[in-house]
C-alpha cells in the first residue's frame, strides 16, 4: 500500500531562490551595468572588474539566462536546417556536422525535412523563420521563387549546402556533381566499360541530380559510344527502386556492363538483385555509386563509391553562418574536393559469350 500522507515542512525539498544580477552587483562592490558587461561583453570591462565580478556570480551560484539575454538582442540565435531526409547517411552526417559548430558557438538548429525537390518548399522554410530562425542552411539549389524573394526583402542569410554552384543568388559550399560524375565516368572507362547506364533520381527541384544525368549524357556524347540509358525513380529511393530498374536494364539493354548508381540505397537495391538473378558483379556488371557510405566496404562484393566530404560541408557552413551573423563577413562560396573509394564492385569488363 502507498503511503499518500503529506510531506511535513522537514520532509519538503528546500527550494533555492535563484540568484540575481542585484546580488552579484553588491558582493563585488559594481553597479548592475558593470555586472551586465563584465558578463556579456567582457572585453569592455578592466579585467580586475571582470574577474571580481565573475568570482562573485560563482559564489552566488548566479548563472545568466539565455532566453532572457536572447529577447534583449533581439537575437534567437536558431539557425533553420533543411535536408530532403534523415534516412541518407550523407545528409544525416552533414547536419551532424553542422550542429557541432553551431553548438559550439551557442547556436541551435531548427531541422526541417523537405524530401528532395526544392521547387515547393516556401510554406515550410517560412514557418522556421516565423518561429524565429536567422539564418538558413538548405541542401541543394532553391528553385522556389517565394522563398528566394523572402530571404532578398527579409536579408536573411543563407547557404546552399552539399552542391557548389554557380549561380551566386544564395552561396553554396559543397561539392561539384559534374566533376564528382566525371570521376565516376572516367574510373569506368579507364578499366575498359563502354556501354553505361545510369539509375538516378527525378531531376524535378533537385539539381544533384540534374547536373548528373546531364553530366552523364554529355560524356556519353563526347566519346559517341551510343545513347545513354538513364532511369530515374520519380519517389523517394528504396533498395526496390534499384532492384526494378537493375531488372530492366538487363532487360533491354544486355550490352551495357557498367552502372552509376546516383544514391547508397540504390546502389544496395541494384547489387542486391544483380545477384538474385545471377549477374555477376563486378564481372558481368561494374556498379560504382555515389556518397560512400558506413557499409560500403562490408556488404559482398564491396562498393566502388563517390566520398563526399558531408560532414565537413557541414562544418563549414555552419562556421559561415556563424560568422556573417556574430561579425558580419560575407559569406563565400567554397567547393571541395572528392575521391573515388575504390573497391571491389568494379573490374574491367568480361568477355560475354
Amino acid at each position: 500500500m502507498v503511503d499518500s500522507a503529506p510531506l511535513t515542512a522537514r520532509e519538503r525539498p528546500k527550494v533555492t531562490k535563484p540568484r540575481t544580477v542585484h546580488e552579484v552587483a553588491k558582493l563585488a562592490n559594481v553597479s548592475i551595468a558593470t555586472v551586465s558587461r563584465a558578463l556579456n561583453n567582457p572585453e569592455s570591462v578592466r579585467e580586475e572588474l571582470r574577474q571580481r565580478v565573475i568570482d562573485a556570480a560563482r559564489q552566488l551560484g548566479y548563472a545568466t539566462n539565455p532566453a532572457a539575454k536572447a529577447l534583449r538582442e533581439r537575437r534567437s540565435k536558431i539557425v533553420a536546417v533543411v535536408v530532403p531526409t534523415l534516412d541518407d547517411e550523407a545528409f544525416s552526417r552533414l547536419v551532424g556536422g553542422l550542429q557541432s559548430v553551431l553548438t559550439a558557438n551557442g547556436y541551435a538548429a531548427f531541422v526541417q525535412v523537405a524530401g528532395f525537390d526544392n521547387s515547393d518548399i516556401y510554406e515550410a522554410v517560412k514557418g522556421l523563420f516565423d518561429r524565429g530562425a536567422e539564418a538558413l542552411a538548405i541542401v541543394g539549389r532553391i528553385y522556389d521563387r517565394k522563398l528566394l524573394k523572402l530571404i532578398s526583402e527579409r536579408q536573411i542569410p543563407a547557404v546552399v549546402m552539399y552542391s557548389r554552384l554557380d549561380d551566386e543568388t544564395v552561396p553554396s559550399i559543397g561539392i561539384d556533381n559534374a566533376k564528382a560524375t566525371d570521376k565516376l565516368f572516367d574510373h569506368l572507362l579507364a578499366l575498359g566499360h563502354r556501354q553505361f547506364a545510369m539509375i538516378a533520381g527525378t531531376p524535378k527541384g533537385n539539381d544533384r541530380q540534374q547536373i548528373r544525368i546531364d553530366a552523364f549524357a554529355k560524356r556519353i556524347a563526347e566519346l559517341s559510344i551510343g545513347d545513354p540509358l538513364v532511369y530515374t525513380v520519380d519517389r523517394r529511393y528504396t533498395l526496390q527502386d534499384g532492384a526494378v530498374a537493375a531488372d530492366e536494364i538487363v532487360r533491354l539493354r544486355p550490352d551495357i556492363t557498367a552502372v552509376i548508381c546516383t544514391s547508397p540505397i540504390i546502389t544496395l537495391g541494384v547489387l542486391s538483385e544483380f545477384r538474385r538473378n545471377g549477374v555477376s558483379v563486378p564481372d558481368r556488371m561494374a556498379v560504382v555509386g555515389f556518397d560512400d557510405f558506413t557499409y560500403a566496404s562490408l556488404v559482398s562484393p564491396a562498393v566502388t563509391a563517390l566520398s563526399v566530404p558531408s560532414t565537413e560541408i557541414g562544418r563549414l557552413t555552419a562556421e559561415a553562418l556563424v560568422g556573417k551573423l556574430d561579425h558580419g563577413r560575407e559569406i563565400l562560396s567554397l567547393e571541395l574536393a572528392v575521391q573515388i573509394q575504390v573497391r571491389g564492385s568494379t573490374a574491367p569488363p568480361q568477355e560475354q559469350s
